[in-house]
Parts: structure tokens; C-alpha cells; sequence
């Protein structure tokens, strides 16, 4: 039957996607110090004679190197970030991840679900993962400070947090999120959007203070990218699309010096199939 059919889709998208276009990416792990390399790249819309709009030869991100994508509008910089996160279904390349770092995706949209503020900071896990100390200590330094006395609040004044935070108050959220659960791989979406320039420096500098060895990998509407209230660039290097092809520069003349060694790279291990 029809539901059938959809159930089984959302079931095993991959074959779901490999009857509807050319569907064929692999992830693999590999050592930590290695980072995260992507490898012989093509992306492409639904259709199985789908014509690549974006390919990226060799590209790697180092452990605690900051990234931006920059390119013009539709060139394919979102979906570069999906599809390194398997959320792009068309097209074809491998991709290796460090072995055992933990990933987190923040998209420009912030939906928040009906629990106490405690939960919305420790999501995905559990509020009784982290102690009231900890949450505390992420939501002053991502500048909600102010709500602290709230955490285990659901709502306020009958309406959920959803509603009572404002766009900009909802990507801090996220940021204290990043705090406390410290991810070794930050993907960001568009995810300062509805934050005003002060804000967005403030959202980069509380990364860049709480989380020493991340690697971010961002994509913002700006041309250029936030530097520091001091003027030092947060970001060290720059993956430019342009006319279908991602290439990565350096966007400060010089780089530390761990992200310029030279690594021997050994070959990647493919990633568990999960059942």
C-alpha cells in the first residue's frame, strides 16, 4: 500500500533516495588527529542524469580549525554542510570523520519543545546529564544569564519557552548548548542569524572561550566574517563556491602551528552500518 511504501521510505532512506537519484556517499572514521576530510565530492538535485552543482576535490579540517563558507546565495554552501551531516540525499563522495568526537549541527531555525529550560540546554540528552551548576554556568556565559533563576520552569506566565524567547535569545540558547556539552565538530547553519553584530561576536567569542579544541565549520549570510571585539579574526580559513567548486584558502596569513603540520594519513575505516 501507499503507507506502506512511505513507511518503508522513511525507514531506509538511502534506498529511498537511490530510486529517485544517484545516492552514493561513504562515511568512514579515522584518527582524531586527522580531522574531518571530505573527499572527491559531487552534489546533485533528484534525477539520476542530475547534473553535479557542486563538487569539492579534497578538502580537510583540522582539529581546532575554524572554517567559513563563503559563496553567493543558492551556490550550495548549506548543502554542503548536509550533506557532510548525511542530510543531503543526492549525489556521491566519501566522507571521513574523526573517530569517537562528537558532532553538533545548529541550523538557523530553533524550534523549542515544551520543557523545562534545564532540558532545552541539555537536549539532545537528558537534563539529568548535567547538574544545575553546569546549565547555570552555560546559560551566563551565552548571555541569558538573566533566566537562570527559571530553569526548571516549563513556561512563563502560561506561555512555553518557544514563545517567550525571542529569535536572538533562541540562538544563545543554542550557544550555551555548545557550552555544556562541549562537541569536538561545530556545524553552523546560519545559525547567528537573528542576532545584531554585537551578538554575533559575542556568540563566536563564547565558542571560542569554553571550547578550545572544536572544529566549526560555518555558513553566514555576511560576506565577511565576525572578528573579535580586539579585531582578531575568529576564523582561520575560508572554503570559497564558486561556478560549482569549493576550494579551501587560509584567511589569516599565518596559521598556527597545528594547523599546518604535515600528517602521514593512514586509510580511513568505513563507519559501522547501523541496522
Amino acid at each position: 500500500t501507499e503507507l506502506a511504501n512511505a513507511i518503508e521510505n522513511v525507514q531506509h532512506p538511502q534506498e529511498f533516495y537511490s530510486q529517485t537519484g544517484r545516492s552514493d556517499f561513504h562515511y568512514a572514521s579515522q584518527n582524531p588527529v586527522f580531522g574531518l576530510t571530505i573527499q572527491k565530492l559531487e552534489l546533485a538535485h533528484q534525477g539520476e542524469d542530475a547534473t553535479p552543482f557542486l563538487s569539492a576535490a579534497n578538502l580537510r579540517f583540522r582539529r581546532g580549525e575554524w572554517t567559513f563558507l563563503k559563496g553567493e546565495s543558492g551556490c550550495g554552501k548549506t548543502s554542503l554542510i548536509k550533506a557532510i551531516n548525511g542530510l543531503w540525499p543526492y549525489g556521491r563522495g566519501t566522507i571521513v570523520f574523526p573517530e569517537g568526537v562528537k558532532s553538533f549541527y545548529a541550523a538557523q531555525e530553533v524550534k523549542l519543545q515544551p520543557v523545562s529550560l534545564k532540558q532545552l540546554v541539555c537536549l539532545p540528552g537528558s537534563e539529568h546529564d548535567h547538574g544545575d551548576a553546569q546549565v547555570a554556568s552555560a546559560l551566563h556565559k551565552a548571555g541569558l544569564g538573566d533566566f537562570i533563576e527559571h530553569m526548571a520552569d516549563e513556561s512563563r506566565e502560561g506561555k512555553s519557552w518557544d514563545q517567550v524567547l525571542s529569535g536572538g535569545q533562541k540562538q544563545k540558547l543554542v550557544v550555551a548548548r555548545i557550552v555544556l556539552q562541549q562537541p569536538g565538530l561545530l556545524f553552523l547553519d546560519e545559525a547567528t542569524g537573528a542576532l545584531d553584530p554585537d551578538g554575533k561576536v559575542a556568540f563566536h567569542q563564547a565558542i571560542k572561550d569554553n571550547c578550545p579544541d572544536v572544529t566549526v565549520i560555518s555558513v553566514m549570510h555576511e560576506a565577511v566574517a565576525p572578528r573579535s571585539m580586539t579585531g582578531s579574526e575568529f576564523y582561520h580559513s575560508i572554503v570559497a563556491i564558486a561556478d560549482g567548486v569549493a576550494t579551501k584558502k587560509p584567511l589569516v596569513p599565518t596559521l598556527p602551528a597545528e594547523l599546518t603540520t604535515i600528517l602521514v594519513q593512514p586509510r580511513p575505516v568505513p563507519r559501522p552500518v547501523e541496522d
